[in-house]
Formats: structure tokens, sequence, C-alpha cells
């Protein structure tokens, strides 16, 4: 496969996942913001901005949609994601399928003229609902509608990178929310709730469990869980069973799996109640973080840039070949 046609694939996945991500993210914290003071609104709008570096003096709800929904040049703009899936996805009509293709163009035909008085009159929750479907729409149809080929693998790839690095997203946004009810104060139920479903882990927490929320098991499961599809785990294991399907060998990308599966190693060793201060819990955000984007960087490096050396020049006497202008 060309490599061209892998990073277009990969990017598409990526692109998907992070408007999907977003959508929740929104959805999750406007709920939040229902049950809070006014106060409280600040600090969960300001999670987020600092999260998604929006740059925002005074965020508030409307001005998050505007950032994360509405922008043409924010990287995390569901309409800008949206738009530039439909752009790869176009480019890559031979490697997609039919239904794909038509999915991802009608909603990027919806979004054209979106505008908050548009998504306040559907409801916030419906409008994020509806591109919580479109994107887990497009990858259930990439699932049974492509052969399990290159082609599949790299737009499974860019999902899987772009979900693992939500998980740290997110964990990082509930951080301070999360932990500031320790060191003896009664655990807010509610704000570990939000965390899992941001992650749309509560039902899933509540079946794996029993109905009551504990802060350690709430981060193992979204740490550590196999079975669970947005769980880091997870995600880090089907990121090395894809990486050994598309490899060629390489030392490049033989290194590439090893560092995965180092990670994973990493994070399974992590003692969970020992993330329950915010230090410890920062710390490890930033680990896994750096990680993530060190296996996004060499990916970047294996499978997407030329290491052919470049032509020998060939040396001409000066003047030589030159077509006489008289």
């Amino acid at each position: 496969m060309l490599s061209r046609i892998a990073r277009g694939l990969y990017d598409l996945g990526r692109l998907i996942e992070r408007s999907r991500n977003v959508a929740r993210i929104l959805e999750v914290n406007h709920k939040v913001n229902l049950e809070r003071s006014s106060r409280d609104e600040t600090e969960i709008w300001s999670a987020v901005s600092n999260a998604f570096d929006c740059d925002l003096s005074s965020p508030d709800e409307s001005s998050l949609y505007e950032a994360l929904v509405l922008s043409a040049t924010h990287p995390h703009s569901v309409r800008r994601c949206i738009a530039e899936a439909r752009d790869e996805g176009r480019a890559m009509r031979n490697h997609i399928s039919e239904e794909m293709w038509l999915h991802l163009n009608r909603q990027h035909l919806d979004f054209q003229n979106l505008t908050f008085t548009h998504i306040r009159e559907t409801g916030r929750s419906e409008f994020n609902r509806q591109v919580e479907i479109f994107a887990d729409g497009l990858h259930g149809l990439a699932d049974d509608t492509m052969i399990r080929d290159h082609s599949w693998a790299f737009l499974k790839l860019g999902k899987l990178m772009e979900r693992s690095l939500m998980v740290c997203q997110i964990l990082e946004i509930k951080r301070t929310s999360i932990t500031a009810n320790q060191e003896g104060r009664p655990v807010d139920v509610y704000q570990w709730q939000a965390l899992l479903r941001s992650l749309a882990g509560y039902e899933p927490y509540r079946r794996a469990y029993d109905a009551r929320v504990v802060p350690e098991r709430v981060l193992e499961f979204v740490l550590k869980r196999p079975e669970f599809p947005r769980s880091l785990t997870w995600a880090l294991g089907e990121i090395q069973n894809i990486l050994s399907l598309v490899s060629n060998g390489s030392p490049m990308q033989v290194s590439l799996e090893r560092r995965a599966i180092r990670l994973q190693e990493d994070l399974q060793a992590v003692e969970i109640p020992s993330l329950l201060s915010k230090e410890a819990l920062q710390d490890e955000i930033d680990f896994l973080k750096k990680s993530i984007e060190r296996i996004i960087e060499e990916i970047e490096l294996a499978y997407f840039t030329s290491h052919r050396p470049a032509s020998i020049p060939i040396n001409v006497a000066h003047g030589a070949g030159l077509v006489s202008q008289q």
C-alpha cells in the first residue's frame, strides 16, 4: 500500500474518533453543569478549555461550542474534523465502501450551515447524540463492509490512537474534580460517574461491578479493564494487533511494536490506589500521554515517511548540455 493511502485512512480514523469524543465530552459536561453552582460551572468549562487549548479568557458553554463544534480552524472542532474526514474519504473512495462514503458525505452536508442557534433549537443533547451515532455508524460500517486488509487496518489504527489519547484528555479534564474529594472528604459520586460517562462506560461499569461507584474501581476500569473497549489497556492491545498485521518486519516497525507492548506492561504495573492523589494522577496522565504521542510519532516515521536515499547527483561539466541561446 502507498504511504499516501495509508496516511489518508489513518487520518480518517483519527478524525472521526476525535469528533465523537469531543461531542461526548461536551454532552457529559453539559449535564454536570445542570447539577452544579455557577462557581462549579466556571471550573467545568475551564477544565475543558485548558485540555483542548481553546485559549478562551472566560470559557462558558457557548464559547466552548463555538471553539469545539463550529470552528473552522480549531484542530478538535467537530465541524473541521468531519470536513477533513470527508476530504480524506473522497480521496480514499477506492479504499472505503460506498456505504461509508454516503454516510460521511451526508453528515458533512448537514453541517454546512450549522450554527449555535441551530444546536440550541435541536437541543444540545440531541445534537451531541447525532454526532456520536454518526461516528459509531461509520466505524460500524467499516467493520461490516470492508475487507480486513491494510486499508481497514490503517483506518482502525487511526481510531485506536485517537481513542488512547482521548482517554488521557478525559482524565485530565476530570482530574481536579475527582481528586479534590479525597483525603478524608466524601466521594463525589457524580463526578466519578461523569468520568465513566465521558467514556461511555457507566453502564458497562455497573455490569462489571455492582452499582456502587468506588474510585479505585473506576480508575481500574478506565485504565486496565481488558474487556472494556474504551479502556486504555484494550486500545493498546488492539494497537499491537494492528501493528503486527501491517508490519513488514523492518527494524523501525519492530521497535514500534515493542514500544506499544512496553507501554501496556507499564500500565499493568501501575498500582491504582496510588493514583488517588492529584499529583500522582497528573504524573501518570503526563507519562501516558507522552508515551502515546511518542508512538504516534513513530507510526509517522515507520509508515508514512519515506526513508529511501535521495538520487545520486550527476556531476555535469559547466555548460554541458546547454542549448545555445544565439
